[in-house]
């Protein structure tokens, strides 16, 4: 899937590409169903660029030797070696180590360019540590031109002997949002049964009985235990026994002990009429199947590849479907807490727990309305998650300088990974800055006790004593900036020794009795601030001083206007940025205290309050919550509480 969007994305910029593959000696299971239509796609032309795609030819007869395999790298190496004598390449890319990051090695020094080679999970977490692959594979990395490669997969390469300056980060990928969509046809399960029934060699990879008018959750990938696909299956029978109509259309299949076992269980269940399971489709047509689903489950739970981050819950959020998916998977989508379980996805803390996943499952189905909101607000995430990825241009640069055998760029290199501040009184720049210019002072005027500003000993107490300097040489001049910082991180210690106000946070900070939010329910919800914040008021302007990088750009006079910033206590040994926020920002936190539903809170604000007040308050109460600043609870769950507490 990356492969082919990265090969047209590059096509798209220009550039003429080769893909050279085995995809056509791939079989059943994992063989995708393609209509002429879809081979038609794989290649394509760009104006300048271009897509050609050089298929090795199934095993046959005339390849055979003993014991006999089919010689994947000897043909991908040698298929590479012969486009490259008519079209020679400025460089060779290889995508997993078998067999293409070996079979990439060997083309690349039959055609004499550059070899660049990128692991994906499995390769870098379990091929690359088996005893006969290991030698192998270290020298196919220590003789490419760069490797992409990042975390604990980097750390391991420079381990095994690869230059540290030739180790890249290969950027963002991103999933066509033109594509992927609310908008556009569902898979149309009658047809594609009949049309796959029809094919003797797809045929067995449909399986199942379920009704196309049948609701059903969806789920795509690979089968397995860890993949939560059979307690999915436990769920769907529970559902069953419940009396819930619900059903499961599985774009998924294993190996062929998986499959058996998964078929089996179903059918032992009594699930063959709610249950369907279908080929592969090509990527273009998952789209298609996910606008079918009433929700696409993710469940991947206890992935023994600690590093692997599926595209797939990005792909389900794009096309505005309702994800379910495990706390494990969701937890890997970066700024995942602005997506809070019941908002913007449905997170299952264990897999495992029939009792709960069928509970989760049974909700939506019953009441399937609210998954189209928490579907448009996914996508919406998921868009705005995008927009800040650099694809393809990052892995552009990267495969550029590689061709040239230019160093990698100082931008993408792995070695310029990391802080790029001093470890001590990293929260105070500022400080610093003026401690500096005091520095200088001391010695210019041969004041000793200045000069000791300069050698730090515990970070607030030596803050403390460089805002004593300052106040005794300069006066207002260079004070204001260290106040700022010995207050904020003074805030940060109090809220430090808080405890959360949702343990489970940031996932669980939505409190309400329905399975998910309806929009037009967001001003019965009381909101809570978060406890583990504090927010620092000052009487002056301090956004002037905020990301000065000199003395000379602190402002000469502090404008008296009040100005509020919000502190972050540690949450999981990690810590927020301070928040800058406006006056009425501030307000509202200081009133989500519990006690008022958001309507309550709007009314308080705008005493003469009309309906655009009202959607602005929401907005902006919605917008806190999304950032994590508040939790949101139905006030029901309070009373009930209250009621049982009374008893």
């Amino acid at each position: 899937m990356r492969t082919y969007w990265t090969a047209h994305s590059l096509a798209a910029r220009g550039h003429e590409v080769h893909v050279v593959t085995n995809a056509k000696e791939a079989v059943a299971p994992y063989r995708m169903y393609m209509r002429p239509q879809d081979w038609e796609r794989c290649e394509a032309q760009y104006g300048g660029g271009s897509v050609r795609v050089h298929w090795t030819d199934p095993v046959d007869g005339s390849q055979s030797y003993i014991p006999m395999a089919s010689p994947f790298v000897s043909k991908l190496a040698a298929v590479a070696a012969s486009v490259h004598s008519k079209s020679p390449f400025d460089l060779i890319y290889s995508h997993y180590l078998e067999p293409y990051g070996v079979a990439g090695h060997l083309a690349a020094q039959i055609a004499g360019a550059p070899h660049v080679v990128r692991m994906a999970g499995s390769d870098a977490g379990r091929l690359w540590h088996h005893p006969q692959f290991e030698t192998l594979y270290d020298h196919v990395l220590r003789s490419a031109e760069v490797v992409i490669a990042a975390g604990v997969v980097a750390e391991r390469a420079v381990n095994r002997g690869v230059a540290p300056d030739r180790i890249a980060l290969g950027g963002g990928f991103t999933v066509p949002d033109e594509l992927f969509k609310p908008d556009g046809p569902k898979l149309d399960l009658a047809s594609l049964r009949d049309e796959v029934g029809s094919s003797v060699e797809f045929r067995e990879l449909v399986w199942g009985e379920l009704l196309p008018d049948r609701p059903y959750f969806g789920i795509y990938g690979k089968l397995g235990k860890n993949k939560g696909s059979f307690a999915l299956l436990a769920a769907l029978d529970r559902l069953r026994r419940d009396g819930i109509d619900a059903g499961l259309v599985a774009l998924a299949h294993g190996r062929r002990s998986v499959e058996q076992e998964f078929r089996a269980q179903a059918q032992d269940l009594g699930l063959a009429e709610r249950v369907l399971q279908i080929p592969f489709l090509p990527h273009w047509r998952v789209p298609d199947f996910l606008r079918s689903c009433i929700a696409v489950c993710c469940l991947e739970q206890n992935f023994p590849i600690g590093f692997h981050s599926p595209i797939i819950p990005r792909e389900v959020l794009l096309c505005g479907a309702c994800l379910v998916g495990s706390t494990e998977v969701i937890r890997k989508i970066p700024s995942h807490e602005r997506i809070p379980h019941g908002y913007g996805c449905i997170a299952i803390d264990d897999v495992n727990d029939i009792a709960k996943l069928s509970e989760q499952l049974a909700a939506i189905v019953k009441d399937p309305q609210p998954a189209s909101a928490v579907g448009a607000r996914g996508r919406e995430f998921a868009r705005k998650l995008q927009q800040g990825m650099s694809f393809p241009q990052t892995l552009e640069r990267i495969l550029a300088a590689a061709a040239l055998r230019n160093a990698v760029p100082a931008s993408v290199g792995w070695w310029s990974e990391g802080p790029t501040t001093p470890p001590f009184n990293d929260r105070f720049p500022l400080t610093r800055l003026v401690a500096a210019s005091l520095g200088q002072m001391s010695e210019d005027r041969g004041k000793a006790a200045v000069a000791d500003v300069r050698e730090p000993t515990s970070d607030v107490a030596w803050a403390r004593d460089v805002l004593a300097a300052a106040e005794q040489c300069t006066g207002p001049l260079l004070a204001p900036p260290v106040r700022i910082e010995i207050a904020i991180v003074e805030a940060e210690s109090e809220a430090d020794n808080a405890s959360p106000t949702h343990p489970r946070a940031p996932l669980f900070r939505l409190d309400i009795r329905h399975w998910a939010l309806e929009n037009e329910n967001l001003a019965e919800l009381l909101p809570v601030r978060d406890t583990q914040l504090r927010l620092v008021e000052f009487d002056y302007d301090v956004s002037a001083y905020l990301g000065a990088g000199s003395i000379e750009e602190f402002p000469a006079v502090l404008a008296p206007t009040p100005s509020y910033i919000i502190a972050f206590g540690r949450t999981n040994g990690r810590r927020r940025e301070p928040l800058l926020v406006d006056a009425r920002t501030a307000c509202l936190l200081m009133l989500s205290d519990g006690s008022r539903t958001v309507a309550e809170i709007a009314r308080e604000l705008d005493q003469q309050s009309n309906q655009l007040a009202m959607a602005e308050t929401l907005k902006r109460i919605e917008n806190l919550f999304v950032s994590g600043l508040i939790g949101l609870r139905d006030k029901r769950i309070d009373s009930a509480v209250d009621g049982r507490r009374a008893l």
